[in-house]
């Protein structure tokens, strides 16, 4: 649960609102609802915040009358924040708890997803650059590079671990990407993590419009 206290749904949304209304900035007034509003629902491995559906939801609740839906599309799809927050600005608005959980998002689902988009393009300009046509297998040779190991077997083993996971739920699920941030923890060895991380967090810097965050 969240360090602070919190109301109903709708006591939530009322009050979103309501400070959009009173002239603040729909930007900060969702990022003080959504600090107020149970995580249960939206937790990722027991530990990641999904925030982007607890985001998408709550704009939805407060209605396109309210909130500018070109300011919304420009940030869910294209991941370009109206307003730029600073890290600690950010961790003061959501609380600790729930900044915490965002962190673990943000590293977990974001900059994994970012990790293999970095390796495949890796692989695809290795070939071209030999005047070859991209591989079609470049996710498969990603996969390998980053966990030693192909997709479909690390799916079944993410099955294994979670009952309540089905075989047709593998493509763009947040919680297979989050538990391959945690595999990739556990079986590479601290320089591979780094160096990983780091070659994600580059890619970010010139492919994060595939990747909606909540803070610059």
């Amino acid at each position: 649960m969240s360090d602070l206290p919190v109301g109903s749904h709708q006591e939530i949304v009322n009050r979103m609102k309501t400070a959009i209304s009173a002239g603040k900035h729909w930007y900060l007034a969702l990022i003080e609802a959504m600090r107020d509003y149970p995580e249960e629902n939206y937790l990722i491995g027991g530990d990641a915040l999904d925030w982007i559906s607890l985001a998408r939801m709550l704009v939805r609740e407060t209605g396109d009358n309210i909130i500018s839906p070109r300011e919304t599309g420009q940030f869910f799809n294209h991941g370009k924040p109206p307003l730029k927050i600073a890290p600690a600005e950010a961790r003061q608005l959501m609380g600790d708890v729930k900044y915490n959980l965002y962190l673990n998002y943000l590293y977990g689902v974001t900059v994994e997803s970012a990790l293999l988009r970095a390796v495949v393009a890796e692989i695809e300009k290795e070939f071209t650059s030999l005047g070859l046509a991209p591989p079609e297998d470049a996710k498969t040779r990603a996969f390998l590079a980053i966990y030693e190991d192909d997709e479909d077997n690390l799916h079944k083993i993410f099955i294994g671990k979670n009952d309540s996971v089905h075989e047709r739920q593998k493509q763009y699920n947040p919680e297979f990407v989050y538990w391959l941030f945690k595999y990739r923890l556990k079986n590479s060895d601290k320089e591979k993590v780094a160096s990983d991380t780091k070659k994600a967090l580059n890619w970010l810097k010139t492919g994060s419009h595939a990747f909606p965050r909540l803070f610059c």
